[in-house]
């Protein structure tokens, strides 16, 4: 499994016998944190999450940690979307540890900056029929200077960043919790638009971005409005779906679980009679043992939404330590 833009890490002077791992994201207004750890009884544990819409900066949350007395080995920081591009290429034919320099050169005449000041990664997709990897890939490119400005806010901040990634990843890293047979998705719609990912094998295969349909077009939107909203998505769902079965003839989306973000609205509901897959709403507890400050905090009045983004991004070390990655 292709990993993102680590870092070297040095060996901790204690080793503890139950790590917990920190997931950031920042996007316009919003500050999300999660914390897992490794469970045992087979699932990963949810050990906090909280969110931050009040001026939001990274220093909020080393004061976040101090204040809820957690300690972390590892921190993983999820790119806001514009500050990289995904583009389907071929894939290399040169060794596993020598395809994202490949890919650097197969790029520079289609980015409009200098490939000398980008960073890029390669990751690659299944065969369409699942037997081992495809001729296909996804190359991630992000610049330079924008990576180095989030190390150097991170090192502000006194966070010890371990490893940057990107969004469609960290959603990855759920969908990848419980083995499955056949490819599964998941849709979810925030302040700043919708996405909608397809792994399969482990591996991220599809994904699409809806910019122009969020939470805030959902809740603001009159009867007709919110019902052309709806069939609209549900229209991209399944073009994306047929278009991901003809690429990947050895499977079919089995699932598609769906964050119910939007309130006051049933997206599973709503969506299952313009779509030929089988929808499911997405809860945290079906798949993560949910510590104890989750499901006190759960309770609150007014209690933040749990980040997806920020939990899959703290579960990156959990899925490399499962899968034998190196990290």
């Amino acid at each position: 499994m292709p990993l993102r833009f680590a870092f070297p890490r040095w060996p901790a002077a204690r080793k503890k016998r139950e790590p917990n791992h920190l997931g950031v994201v920042l996007s316009p207004g919003r500050l999300a944190v999660a914390v897992v750890r490794e469970g045992g009884q087979g699932k990963p544990v949810l050990v906090a999450y909280d969110s931050f819409s009040d001026d939001p900066d990274l220093a909020q949350v080393g004061k976040w940690l101090k204040k809820e007395g957690l300690t972390v080995e590892s921190v993983n920081f999820s790119l806001p979307g514009d500050d990289y591009q995904m583009l389907s290429m071929d894939t290399p034919m040169v060794p596993a540890a020598e395809r994202a320099d490949a890919m650097r050169w197969r790029v520079k005449d289609i980015i409009d900056f200098p490939v000398e000041e980008a960073c890029v990664d390669c990751l690659v997709l299944p065969a369409p029929d699942g037997s081992g990897e495809g001729n296909h890939s996804w190359a991630v490119v992000a610049r330079r200077q924008r990576i180095a400005d989030w190390m150097t806010r991170s090192r502000k901040a006194k966070l010890g960043l371990s490893s940057i990634d990107i969004p469609e990843l960290a959603l990855r890293n759920l969908l990848v919790l419980e083995p499955q047979s056949q490819a599964t998705a998941l849709l979810r719609l925030s302040s700043t638009g919708g996405a909608l990912i397809v792994a399969w094998k482990g591996e991220l295969c599809s994904f699409r971005r809806f910019n122009d349909l969020n939470v805030a077009h959902f809740a603001a939107a009159d009867l007709m409005t919110r019902q052309s909203l709806l069939e609209r998505l549900a229209l991209e769902l399944q073009r994306t779906a047929d278009a991901f079965e003809r690429q990947f003839y050895g499977t079919s989306i089995e699932r598609v679980w769906v964050e119910q973000s939007v309130p006051e609205i049933d997206l599973v509901q709503q969506l299952a009679p313009h779509v030929s897959m089988r929808l499911h709403a997405y809860e945290m507890g079906d798949f993560m043992e949910l510590g104890h400050r989750v499901t006190t905090g759960m309770n609150r009045a007014k209690a933040p939404r749990v980040s997806l983004v920020a939990v899959g991004a703290a579960l990156r070390q959990v899925i490399v330590a499962r899968d034998g990655g190196a990290a």
